[in-house]
């Protein structure tokens, strides 16, 4: 039980300095001067699949249930604190399609979740 414990805390640990990780890289390439065209582009993918990365860290990171508004309010925030930081600069500009693109990643991050949960939960296996 020990060992099981001291792993699932080195996995949280873990969890926790990659997806601080992330948030850095995610935050030096979306404050890179750009001249990329305004619209829905590969970008909005890019948004889809950093936000569902990063949502996977923070649960695996700050596992508890009653985080779990903190986690996607947090990424959520981070997600709008970039677009208004981009407004600021130039060659970006202020995305809504952007910030919707991050919700979005934690939502198919949480669906993702979910359907993990029901192909595992007992009983499943071996149904028809």
């Amino acid at each position: 039980m020990l060992q099981t414990e001291w792993a699932r805390e080195g996995l949280q640990r873990l969890a926790q300095v990659a997806l601080w990780g992330c948030v850095l890289v995610v935050a030096y390439l979306a404050f890179l001067p750009s001249a990329d065209p305004i619209g829905v582009s590969w970008d909005k993918g890019n948004h889809l699949l950093a936000f569902a990365v990063m949502a996977w860290l923070a649960d695996l990171g700050w596992p508890a249930q009653r985080q779990a508004a903190w986690r996607w309010g947090l990424l959520l925030g981070y997600g709008l604190l970039i677009e208004a930081v981009q407004y600021l600069l130039p060659l970006r500009h202020f995305s809504l399609l952007d910030w919707i693109a991050d919700g979005l990643g934690i939502l198919i991050y949480l669906g993702l979740k979910a359907g993990w949960r029901r192909c595992r939960s007992p009983g499943r296996l071996g149904r028809h």
